[in-house]
């Protein structure tokens, strides 16, 4: 299952923002950094097809205005009252499971919960004029500013969040039972004939006060600032750090728009971020995202990893295998190698398995080096946009054999690529040959199932069928991504 707090959030705002304005909090850890007027930028490693990421900046508005007064008052709407309750049951013939695994005819019972009281707060058209009208930015500017211009990168300020006002717990539980043969692999690999039970649950609680979701609009940052409350993707929130020539080339079929120092996406906001090497956008024919646009950012940034030592490429997929354990060391490691990326400082002493893949990315001075950590980063970012429940599925898949792991990749490129811009929920047929791996072979059923159920499929248990679900191609994309990303270290073993 998907993070509690994550779940919440992004089932709040299907009610708050019908067209997709607000953007969920992903962590508990982060709940305090969306506030208005909270400066923020965009990761610059985050893919062109799971969603991007937004770094705090720790900076307000009130850090880069004259006169140092406090921040004006934000509009409060609310409160408003969610409660949310699914209790529901699914009949099947096999039964999968991340942890319990065999063929079994039974039920799953799926039972989540969320009741909150949360108020938006926003800043009013008119609050921007007068403060654009009447505070000029500070001097010196902040050095993040110099880094912003020198990477080509937009500056965003938060302009609406949903904020809770009482404490809450969010409770999501998953129970699995029915009769068959069934395997427990953390009861000491129990098996027997009978009746099988298993219960996941996961709780959280979240404090008054914590954000859930938030709205950004971009900075334009000349002489004086202002702030672009409707989207322009034409405009950017710096000048050109130095002129730059333009280069386009060509192959099979896909456009490559290339700056020299920056490559950069195109300028329509629904993929306005910027960049650094070697990531770029893709286009073919009307500029529609295509499979083979996920494909062809994914192959770029698996090559590096391919021309690694091949120690290295062995060290880094074993500690993969450690870090996977923990949802927060995973997510820890990405901001961690993102931020000394992204400002060129070393990173501060880290201990543990994380520093030992941080030391391992350096150089003798300390910096990393950026055709090693870039690619790293990358895979990083693709498994943090899947579920705690899709990274013990893939510490399993791991341990197979690196077969198993390439039908896996063929088989989830199958099926993005027969519904990549599919919109509407429709049955979907498997190719017999691409299923021969799992046939009578449950284990491969159960990690097959399951990570495909985490992004949002049901693979209905005998006729080996699929209803696609619109939902789940961000999810996919990024499982995909894991497992092309992955197979690169993997021959190295």
């Amino acid at each position: 299952m998907a993070s509690a707090f994550e779940w919440a959030a992004k089932n709040l705002i299907k009610e708050l923002s019908r067209n997709g304005e607000l953007i969920p909090v992903d962590s508990l850890k982060s709940s305090t950094h969306f506030s208005p007027y909270c400066l923020v930028r965009k990761k610059t490693r985050s893919s062109l097809f799971w969603r991007s990421k937004y770094v705090c900046l720790n900076l307000t508005l009130k850090d880069i205005l004259d006169p140092s007064s406090p921040e004006p008052e934000v509009t409060q709407l609310g409160p408003f009252h969610f409660n949310d309750e699914v209790d529901g049951q699914v009949s099947a013939g096999v039964e999968v499971t991340a942890v319990v695994q065999g063929k079994i005819s039974g039920q799953i019972s799926k039972s989540n919960r969320t009741v909150l009281e949360v108020k938006i707060l926003t800043v009013s058209p008119t609050t921007w004029d007068c403060l654009q009208k009447e505070r000029k930015l500070k001097k010196p500017e902040p050095s993040i500013f110099q880094q912003l211009r020198k990477q080509g990168e937009n500056l965003y300020v938060v302009t609406e969040a949903v904020k809770t006002q009482k404490e809450t717990i969010v409770k999501r539980s998953r129970n699995r039972e029915g009769f068959g043969k069934i395997t427990i692999p953390v009861a000491s690999c129990v098996q027997g004939e009978g009746k099988g039970h298993f219960n996941t649950v996961k709780t959280v609680t979240v404090p008054e006060g914590s954000i859930l979701a938030f709205q950004v609009a971009k900075m334009i940052i000349r002489d004086h600032w202002s702030v672009l409350l409707l989207p322009d993707g034409n405009q950017k929130s710096f000048p050109p750090y130095s002129q730059t020539a333009l280069e386009i080339c060509s192959s099979s079929g896909l456009i490559v728009i290339r700056k020299k120092g920056i490559l950069k996406h195109s300028d329509d906001e629904s993929s306005d971020e910027d960049i650094s090497p070697p990531s770029c956008k893709y286009f073919q024919g009307d500029a529609t995202p295509g499979f083979e646009q996920l494909q062809a950012e994914v192959e770029k940034e698996q090559h590096p990893l391919t021309k690694q030592d091949r120690k290295l490429q062995q060290f880094l997929l074993q500690a993969l295998l450690v870090i996977l354990q923990s949802e927060q060391d995973l997510l820890d490691l990405e901001d961690t190698l993102e931020q000394s990326l992204y400002t060129g400082v070393p990173t501060q002493k880290v201990e543990g398995m994380k520093g030992n893949i941080l030391r391992k990315l350096q150089d003798q001075s300390g910096q990393l080096v950026e055709e090693t950590a870039r690619p790293f980063l990358y895979l990083l970012g693709a498994l943090n946009a899947l579920s705690d429940v899709q990274h013990q599925l893939l510490i399993q898949l791991l341990e197979k054999k690196e077969e198993i792991l390439s039908q896996e990749i063929d088989l989830v490129k199958e099926i993005l690529k027969d519904n990549f811009n599919q919109t509407k929920e429709r049955p979907f047929s498997l190719p017999s040959e691409l299923l021969s791996f799992v046939q009578g072979q449950d284990e491969n059923l159960t990690l097959t199932h399951d990570l495909l159920e985490e992004c949002g499929l049901w693979l209905s248990g005998d006729e080996l069928q699929i209803t696609w679900n619109p939902s789940a191609l961000q999810s996919l994309c990024a499982l995909y991504g894991s497992l092309v990303m992955l197979q690169s270290l993997t021959k190295a073993c």
